[in-house]
């Protein structure tokens, strides 16, 4: 299968695609829900990494739901209670054990789930039973190309989502792209993870990494696995990288918001934010002050480029990475680039401008650096970095007279 970059479906598709499913209706208790894993009814060993793989996506999705009416049991928790019961696949997903199964999780509604890969179409199904009685909440299916699988996780999470009455903004699905190459690598590695083959794991989780630099979960994988091998050193590495990453997630989501808000608005209206109130935004704001870094969209911007500078600074530092600089170095360009078309007239645009300058230097590009510093001298005189834009200026130009 070729490596392509499969996107979340759009808001239009997973509308047109919900069914009519009965609501769950609530309970006086908290709901609390526990996603198991999905069983390969043909047994095709290529979709093996679907069976965590689509429980983990599930869990992500009903996690990041965001409407607080359900708490989710995370993933560890189900692996802890597979090994202390020696439970196998199929005695998982024997409706017999349900009540069982959820005692041990702690949760009162299961999703169970299954898929059906045939040549190159691929069917998901899901349901979500009641753990006391087996009685089934509500249903899910969605079909379609094997290689939109990520599609049709989130239709198949909209559906089960709608069963169970969850209020989900659709018209601002998730916009991150992810290579469905990269997500099948993690998940192998998951496979071997839990399987207590840590040194595969770790194989895994890289070659995610490499196919897809910026793809969030292998980070973490990569961590633990150094830990269980005992490469305590390469771990805090990892732990240095995962943060930054995390905050790029937070800062970057923070700036394509349709609308964009400062620490003082936030505080002003917690909400805006997803937080509880003004004390909620203020520890989130100490736990993590990059994520709210700037006033503006353009100042954020600009602490979004540091942010990828130092995080690919890290992966070349420390771990040799020239795939993940380089990724690194070409989002500093791609923001930049997208801060100059919706904000032109921005007082701190030179900034930007300043930043890309770096990485056309450490690529040798020097007659684009020429060419980025006499825009800076013609259209912004007054910058407070001209010094260092003279400084690059006169450097490009003698390299420039070396070559020719």
């Amino acid at each position: 299968m070729k490596d392509s970059v499969i996107r979340f479906c759009a808001a239009s598709l997973l509308l047109a695609c919900l069914a009519t499913v009965p609501v769950l209706g609530q309970d006086s208790g908290p709901r609390i829900l526990s996603v198991l894993y999905f069983a390969n009814t043909a047994k095709v060993g290529e979709y093996d990494w679907l069976s965590r793989g689509l429980a983990d996506m599930l869990v992500s999705d009903f996690g990041a739901a965001g409407d607080g009416s359900l708490v989710i049991v995370e993933r560890e928790e189900l692996e802890k209670v597979i090994k202390e019961q020696e439970l196998g696949l199929s005695g998982l997903i024997d409706p017999a054990t349900a009540p069982e199964i959820g005692r041990l999780l702690g949760a009162n509604l299961l999703v169970y789930g299954s898929f059906l890969a045939v040549g190159d179409k691929l069917r998901l199904d899901g349901k979500v039973v009641r753990s006391d009685s087996g009685a089934i909440a509500c249903v899910g299916t969605a079909e379609g190309p094997a290689n939109s699988v990520l599609d049709l996780e989130r239709i198949l999470f909209a559906r089960l989502a709608a069963g169970l009455g969850l209020g989900l903004d659709m018209a601002s699905p998730p916009v991150q792209a992810f290579s469905l190459e990269a997500v099948r690598a993690y998940y192998r590695g998951i496979d071997r993870f839990d399987a207590g083959d840590y040194a595969a794991a770790l194989v895994w989780f890289s070659e995610s990494t490499r196919l897809d630099p910026l793809f969030l979960k292998p980070g973490k994988g990569i961590e633990d696995a150094y830990k269980y091998l005992k490469d305590f050193k390469r771990q805090r590495y990892r732990r240095e990288m995962n943060a930054l990453v995390a905050d790029i997630d937070s800062l970057s989501a923070r700036v394509r918001a349709t609308r964009f808000y400062s620490f003082a608005d936030a505080l002003a209206n917690p909400g805006i934010a997803g937080l509880k109130d003004a004390q909620a935004v203020g520890a989130a704001y100490q736990a993590r002050p990059a994520i709210f870094a700037g006033d503006t969209p353009v100042q954020a911007t600009w602490y979004l480029q540091n942010l990828f500078s130092e995080l690919g600074g890290k992966a070349l530092e420390y771990f040799d990475d020239g795939a993940m600089k380089t990724r690194c170095d070409d989002q500093i360009l791609l923001w930049a680039a997208a801060a100059e078309k919706a904000y032109p007239r921005d007082p701190f645009i030179p900034e930007v401008i300043f930043k890309t300058l770096f990485v056309f230097q450490d690529r040798n590009d020097w007659a684009m650096v020429m060419s980025l510093c006499e825009r800076l001298m013609s259209d912004y005189p007054d910058y407070r970095m001209m010094w260092a834009v003279e400084d690059a200026y006169d450097r490009a130009l003698k390299k420039l007279e070396k070559k020719e």
